[in-house]
């Protein structure tokens, strides 16, 4: 049967849930880059997080299908879920191509690209915080300019950092095992700009 009055804060709770993973994740991803130690265990950590990312999404789905009256249009509410959720996925990956590829010695510009990733992370949460208060757009669209600029510098950094490498001398094999955990934390950025998109589509449409 479907619920004809939903409790609109689960929804909420599902959104800032997985902000508040996503900023757990990235957190302890720069954490584990600026010290370089126990590089199995961190990416253990990343992928127990990516389960609860995981877990949070389907909980969500499963809440948005039982739902006939939802506090937001439904592709709204699926789009933030989903966007979420794929931050998380990039990070999984790069954590698990470290270990995989045997990395033993971070480039200084990957911690500068993974702490833009948490600087985006934060500010999605941020933003996320404030849909229940949706009434306070101008401080969510304020936000999701502070996330496009920062995909804009993570950008920046990336083009560097990857010109840097394919002129450094550095054994191909090195250069491509980089460029694909470059790519993946780039791409986390891209997907926090996804979230930012939908936020300030519902702000548009909501507020």
């Amino acid at each position: 049967m479907f619920k004809l009055i939903p409790s609109n804060n689960k929804f909420y709770d599902h959104f800032e849930r997985g902000a508040e993973i996503l900023v757990t994740a990235s957190s302890r991803f720069a954490a584990f880059l600026n010290k370089f130690e126990h590089v199995e265990r961190h990416a253990e950590e990343i992928k127990s997080l990516e389960h609860e990312a995981d877990e949070n999404t389907h909980e969500a789905m499963e809440l948005l299908h039982q739902s006939f009256i939802t506090p937001l249009e439904r592709g709204d509410i699926r789009r933030l879920i989903e966007t979420q959720d794929d931050v998380i996925d990039l990070l999984d990956d790069a954590a698990r191509s470290i270990e995989l590829y045997e990395i033993t010695e971070v480039l200084p510009e990957v911690k500068d690209l993974i702490q833009v990733l948490v600087d985006a992370a934060k500010s999605v949460q941020a933003a996320i915080r404030q849909l229940r208060v949706i009434k306070k757009k101008n401080d969510i669209m304020q936000l999701c300019i502070d996330i496009r600029r920062l995909e804009n510098e993570g950008d920046r950094i990336n083009h560097e950092l990857l010109a840097r490498l394919f002129k450094s001398g550095m054994n191909p094999l090195d250069v491509l095992k980089w460029k694909e955990i470059v790519d993946d934390i780039e791409s986390a950025i891209d997907g926090c700009q996804d979230v930012a998109n939908v936020l300030e589509g519902i702000v548009l449409e909501n507020g």
